[in-house]
């Protein structure tokens, strides 16, 4: 080919007018973590399904703000009903529905459930450059990162310990939300000094050795009494804080990683000792 005809076909393609691609209109989402984000980023006329977890109160931070929308829940007729130029997920969603809705010809997109502040930055600004709303995406993440920032100014000198404790003896150790919220308000998470990762068991015994100032725990839902919720009321826990009540965090907190992590991390300040 000649570098004559090479040359005209470049001028040709260059005289095309750009095309940029339009932000979504029809977004579905079918988790709970990608539907907080959805609603707190996206244009009303954009969304065109949420999964049903959404407007339950217990789990849900969004749970007013959805009470608008269709709920999904996550079955690929009702996908297909809706037609969608996007769909989001979550890493632990359906592995089969999303490899057809792809398959199909549909753009998937799924998210990680973050373990950190970073982890939260970076879900909000992909979601906001999913959604073609860049501005409203960096406008969230300097809201929550002043927030948090705030609450670093006034760590304590000495930062006392501290572990969440939930029903069936579960804790959270490292690589957890609670982990670094508890950090980041200024508490010790002995969990993770006892050298546990993730959400695991600790048993009572170890619990009381390691000598915690406050316990924190997150009510899965409410007015509940199982047996296993019932531990939590054990009287050997309220000696060993000298008395200091469990303090409850709710669990919508911490579920999903999102900006109100930052309501989390207040909260577990104001519980300094005084």
């Amino acid at each position: 080919m000649s570098k004559q005809l090479i040359t005209a076909l470049l001028l040709i393609i260059c005289s095309f007018p750009s095309q940029s691609a339009e932000p979504p209109t029809r977004v579905a989402s079918i988790n709970l973590c990608t539907d907080q984000l959805l609603l707190m980023l996206a244009d009303s006329r954009q969304i065109a399904s949420i999964s049903y977890l959404a407007v339950e109160s217990s789990s849900s931070f969004m749970a007013e703000e959805a009470q608008q929308y269709q709920v999904n829940h996550e079955k690929i007729e009702e996908l297909l009903s809706l037609k969608p130029d996007l769909i989001l997920a979550s890493e632990y969603s359906n592995r089969a529905l999303i490899q057809l809705m792809q398959k199909l010809g549909h753009q998937v997109e799924t998210f990680p459930l973050p373990s950190d502040i970073e982890g939260i930055q970076a879900n909000i600004t992909r979601m906001a450059q999913l959604l073609g709303q860049e501005k409203r995406g960096q406008q969230l993440v300097e809201q929550m990162n002043q927030r948090i920032d705030q609450v670093i100014k006034q760590q304590p000198a000495v930062h006392p310990k501290a572990i969440f404790y939930q029903p069936n003896h579960y804790t959270s150790g490292r690589n957890t939300l609670q982990d670094t919220a508890l950090r980041v308000a200024g508490w010790r998470n002995l969990a993770a000094e006892l050298g546990i990762e993730g959400y695991n068991p600790i048993d009572i015994e170890d619990l009381l050795m390691a000598d915690p100032e406050q316990l924190f725990t997150s009510p899965y839902a409410p007015n509940s009494n199982s047996l296993a919720e019932q531990q939590l009321s054990h009287p050997a826990l309220q000696r060993v804080t000298a008395g200091r009540k469990m303090i409850e965090i709710d669990y919508k907190y911490w579920i999903c990683g999102g900006p109100m992590i930052a309501d989390a991390i207040e909260q577990l300040h104001r519980s300094l000792p005084q």
